[in-house]
């Protein structure tokens, strides 16, 4: 009986000094794939939420673009000049597939109000980047870099891969009305004026965009 109970006694003496090398290397092993899980999810949701806030900031710039652009093409009017019965080669609006011109006033911090001549086009350059150019309708060409901030280009979108501008009226006073790639009456703009963009990031969506030219 005494021999049981000392075999029993260091037998319990060495369940209470600690765990085995197995049992440790199972632990941490155990404790190495939680560890990967975990950092990996982290890792996973970082990423998600950098593209979630990608997508929502160009979602953002596609809105304002095309707010931009619905208000200066809505008051699509003729320069002063042209008013007057002067000659100029600026008209109201003149276009073709993948290039826009067009005057309309502006109301800005960049500018004190009044007629500009805006331009608006793709550049090749990187992925591609819808631009738009203005000035004021009656400036000097060859004086723009004296304007200052009254003059200048900017970029509106990035990542652009595609554009293709296409304009609702009839060609002459004999034709129907129908959809065509140039607008070359610089005197009257086109009924509508469709603006189609196709981007590089399959995230992003330009909502179909039809204006009508007000004047």
């Amino acid at each position: 009986m005494g021999a049981r109970r000392t075999y029993r006694g260091i037998a319990g003496r060495r369940r209470q000094a600690g765990f085995t090398l197995v049992e440790l290397l199972v632990a941490m092993t155990l404790l190495a794939f939680l560890s990967i899980a975990l950092f990996g999810g982290l890792r996973f949701g970082a990423r998600s939420w950098e593209a979630v806030v990608d997508s929502s900031a160009g979602r953002d710039q596609i809105v304002s673009t095309q707010r931009f652009l619905r208000d200066r093409l809505g008051q699509v009017t003729l320069p002063g000049s042209a008013r007057r019965g002067q000659p100029g080669e600026d008209g109201r609006l003149e276009g073709g597939p993948e290039r826009l011109e067009f005057t309309a006033p502006w109301l800005s911090a960049l500018s004190l109000g009044g007629l500009y001549r805006f331009t608006l086009w793709r550049e090749e350059t990187g992925n591609g980047r819808l631009m738009l150019r203005w000035q004021p309708a009656e400036a000097d060409p060859e004086a723009l870099e004296d304007l200052g901030d009254l003059a200048g280009e900017r970029v509106l979108l990035d990542g652009v891969a595609g554009l293709r501008l296409s304009y609702y009226g009839a060609a002459d006073a004999e034709a129907e009305p129908e959809w065509l790639d140039q607008w070359e009456d610089p005197a009257a703009p086109p009924r509508l004026v469709r603006i189609d963009l196709a981007f590089t990031d399959a995230r992003l969506v330009w909502p179909d965009f039809v204006v009508a030219p007000k004047f």
